[in-house]
């Protein structure tokens, strides 16, 4: 019998001053049975960070050919490739053939190990910014996760800090490319 997919839904108030987005938005998150619930919320960090009516969830990670999200224009344009992880360059050179932007939240364990082994070969990539995030962050953040969630996310200079009812955490994003 193959496991499915476990879904998370999030009542979210975003206020992102450093862009000046504010919104109150209902979201659901499919946890692939793979996936960690780390790995989960920081998925739904990065669409905060990125937030807007045109940015989706990609279909999940047995999905090669989609990123973890991505901001598609009305155009059909694909203006980001919003990855997740530890991804490799391969994958990383299709979403720079296919998009505008390409954007790394590094997270998990092999993080440092990940980011030395690609960090020259995506030193050549023009339009990438790679965010790595602190394990313990991650795992602050992933206390929060429940199957039904409402979470406040105030970001400011470039930092969020993410609440619920019991809990909070601040994520400071450390940057590296772009």
């Amino acid at each position: 019998m193959a496991l499915t997919a476990t879904v998370y839904k999030v009542d979210l108030n975003l206020s992102d001053m450093d862009r000046q987005v504010y919104l109150d938005t209902k979201l659901t998150l499919a946890c692939h049975p793979s996936e960690t619930e780390e790995r989960m919320m920081v998925r739904l960090l990065a669409w905060c960070f990125h937030a807007n009516e045109d940015l989706i969830f990609g279909k999940g990670l047995s999905t090669v050919d989609e990123p973890d999200l991505w901001h598609v224009a009305p155009s059909g344009v694909i203006e980001k490739w919003i990855e997740v992880g530890q991804p490799s360059v391969d994958k990383l050179k299709k979403g720079r053939s296919r998009s505008t932007r390409q954007v790394i939240y590094s997270a998990g364990r092999g993080r440092d190990q990940w980011w030395h082994s690609v960090q020259e070969a995506l030193g050549a990539f023009t339009d990438l910014s790679v965010y790595h995030l602190s394990a313990g962050e991650v795992a602050e953040l992933a206390a929060l996760a429940q199957k039904n969630m409402t979470l406040s996310v105030c970001i400011s200079e470039g930092s969020a800090f993410i609440s619920s009812a019991e809990h909070s955490v601040n994520i400071t994003p450390l940057t590296d490319i772009g």
